[in-house]
Parts: C-alpha cells; structure tokens; sequence
C-alpha cells in the first residue's frame, strides 16, 4: 500500500513539473511561419512585407498589427472594405485562407515579428477565442 502511495505522489509531481515546463517557443513558430507566409501570402504581401502600393497593404513596419483578433479573423474570414496602412488607402478584398489554428499562430508570429514589426507571440490557444472577440474596424469578406 504504501509503494502504491508512493508511485501515486511522485507520478503526479512529475505531470505537475511537465505542465508547467510548456512554454511557447516563438522563436520556432516565426521560423514556421516563414514557410506559412511564403506559400499563402507573400505573393501579394511580398517577400519583404512592403505590399504593393495601392493593390496590397504593407505588413513591414505597420501599427495595423496590434490587434491579433483582428489578424486572426482577416486570415481566417478574410476581409473587404477600405483599410488604412502607414497613412495609405487600402479598398480591397482578401479572401479567407484555410490554415489551422497552429499555422495561424505562427504566421501571426512571422508577421508581427518581421520587417521592424515587435509584438507579443499569438498562441494556437488564442486563435477560436480570437475569432469570437470584437474587432474594431472589421468587415468580413
């Protein structure tokens, strides 16, 4: 009874130690999304992040990348309707772009740590949350 106490206490220690051992490794998911964004985005995004004046907005250097939820839900849904970008005027379509939450995760990461752009890491876990938040200023596809 008392080696089954025992086995019992140092099993449950060690599911403690390995859960709260988990942390992000954005370094990892940027390096992911890299290949994320060169396979769905930069094709109108470029690879430099500069947009293409008029057509696309720039993602390099943009205020605009704040808000995850936002970002999360104009990949995800896509978006329509005028956007302002380093003080240009945007009045495209993006089509929405099937991506997992991970994959969603980490070009966000890619993206808002690219280009001169510095922002938190976006988790897989934020991403259905992100989807059911309010966004200021968005207008799905």
């Amino acid at each position: 009874m008392k080696m089954i106490f025992v086995t019992f206490v140092l099993s449950l220690t060690a599911i403690t130690l390995l859960s709260f051992n988990q942390t992000f490794d954005l370094k990892a998911s940027v390096q992911r999304g890299k290949t994320v964004y060169e396979t769905n985005c930069m094709s109108c995004h470029m690879a430099e992040g500069t947009g293409l004046e008029g057509a696309f907005p720039p993602l390099a250097k943009s205020k605009n990348l704040a808000d995850k939820n936002r970002l999360i839900k104009v990949i995800l849904q896509g978006m329509k309707g005028p956007v302002k970008v380093n003080g240009v005027e945007y009045d495209s379509q993006m089509a929405p772009v099937s991506l997992t939450d991970k994959e969603v995760s980490d070009v966000l990461n890619y993206i808002r740590n690219s280009w001169g752009n510095k922002y938190p890491a976006v988790l897989p876990k934020d991403i259905q949350p992100g989807l059911k938040a309010p966004s200021k200023g968005y207008q799905k596809f």
